[in-house]
């Protein structure tokens, strides 16, 4: 049984002998890694190396930049690296969560989410995700300029809403429900805890307990009937002592499990369509193979007669990484990249540095979605890993990927994306990158 003292211990904030420095006073670094978290990265790799350290409002970090860091952190073979104290930060949002378990513990709570996410559960997804994408994609044809970045979050909550709680995103309460949601989402670039109405920390907060209170109400019903939302999943699910998991349980994990699987894929579709219009080449031939199934709606069993549209999630995710940020907390003193780290040190790899560093990938910066047919990636295991690694690697990685075909089918197998002529976004970053306008568009009609 791994010890749990650590959880208890203050983080470790002597980091004199790591290169580096603390920005600001107050606020330390965070305006210049929120502004543009990879030009911070590249800069503090130029002129520091692999690590580093810098700091967010309070903390003090450790920057640990590079696959070979990624893959320390994620397959953490010496059980060192905790994830419930890197993510500490948060732990008032999503405390009771499996992201916030390390160890045994989270073995144990991702025993929850296991039926909801295997591939016959998700077979049963399929026809509400093909329905809402058909239904909502139709009046866009006629409304001219629209900004793709609203559309996308409205139809993620109201699939969220189904394959989630077999509730619809219609009506009052469903109405309230998708509010809280983006209210609740919108809370997490806080630096300071602010309990105070106008704050996005407060109205996370209250988002947070809205949500919680109308999955409470819904728990007994679903452990007594025979829906196959993942929230019914859930609620059947039982743990190794062939128990129920407590309502506790449920609520944590299914409120993160909404931040993480609807957000994150709102960010995916938005900058693939922004990729799409700017390489209308790329369109067509997804167009090509999605009409060659002759089929008006998907499942899993075509997605491997897609394999352009599984390169260009790969290619999105390089170039504009939905996480583009992971932690951790050292447990015991260690060492990466020939750096001596302190026990209890906040600990941070980038994602989306990895997916562009110079020296591993061709021409970084270019869209180029047949570097993954070349296997470009595949220098180092850790190269690529948008959805993490080792036993936090995503669970819902394989819905993720599910509901971004099926989306991207719907939209290329009927429209063609247009953007403004000399379009150049205002980009956002965190918690994760879009372009700040939402991306306005046309989809226009192909024969």
């Amino acid at each position: 049984m791994t010890e749990t003292h650590y959880l208890e211990r203050p983080d470790n904030r002597d980091l004199r002998q790591i290169p580096g420095d603390y920005g600001l006073p107050l606020i330390g670094n965070a305006l210049s890694l929120k502004a543009n978290p990879l030009k911070f990265c590249d800069d503090r790799y130029r002129r520091y190396g692999a690590v580093s350290r810098f700091a967010m409002g309070p903390s003090h970090i450790v920057l640990a930049l590079g696959p070979e860091n990624a893959r320390e952190l994620h397959l953490d073979v010496a059980k060192n690296f905790s994830s419930a104290k890197g993510l500490g930060h948060f732990e008032t949002l999503i405390g009771g969560s499996l992201i916030m378990k390390d160890f045994e513990a989270h073995r144990f709570q991702r025993r929850l989410m296991q039926t909801a996410f295997k591939s016959s559960s998700m077979d049963g997804y399929v026809e509400h995700i093909n329905a809402i994408c058909l239904d909502t994609l139709r009046p866009l044809f006629d409304a001219g300029e629209f900004k793709l970045g609203g559309y996308a979050r409205s139809t993620l909550l109201e699939i969220a809403a189904q394959t989630f709680t077999g509730v619809t995103g219609q009506g009052s309460e469903g109405a309230r429900l998708k509010t809280a949601f983006e209210d609740f989402i919108d809370g997490f670039t806080f630096i300071f805890e602010i309990n105070i109405p106008g704050f996005k920390y407060h109205g996370s907060l209250r988002a947070k307990q809205y949500i919680a209170a109308f999955i409470r109400e819904l728990i007994a019903d679903k452990r007594r009937n025979e829906d196959e939302d993942i929230l019914a999943h859930f609620c059947r699910e039982r743990d190794e002592n062939g128990d129920y998991f407590s309502d506790y349980d449920i609520v944590e994990n299914f409120v993160v499990l909404l931040f993480a699987a609807q957000d994150t894929t709102t960010a995916s579709l938005v900058n693939a369509c922004y990729e799409l219009g700017r390489h209308p080449q790329w369109q067509q031939r997804m167009r090509e193979e999605a009409r060659a199934l002759g089929k008006e709606t998907i499942g899993q069993a075509d997605f491997d007669a897609l394999p352009s549209f599984t390169m260009l999630f790969n290619e999105t995710q390089r170039l504009h990484s939905s996480v583009p940020l992971f932690p951790r907390r050292s447990i015991n003193p260690c060492e990466l990249s020939g750096v001596e780290i302190p026990a209890d040190t906040l600990l941070m790899n980038a994602i989306t540095y990895n997916h562009v560093m110079p020296g591993w990938w061709s021409e970084p910066q270019r869209f180029d979605p047949e570097r993954f047919e070349r296997g470009e990636h595949k220098q180092h295991p850790f190269l690529f890993h948008p959805f993490g690694g080792g036993a936090h690697k995503c669970i819902g990685m394989h819905f993720a990927q599910m509901v971004f075909r099926i989306f991207m089918f719907h939209i290329v197998t009927n429209y063609e994306i247009q953007l403004r002529p000399g379009y150049d976004p205002d980009w956002q970053y965190l918690p994760m990158p879009k372009p700040r306008d939402n991306l306005p568009l046309r989809l226009v009609q192909v024969g």
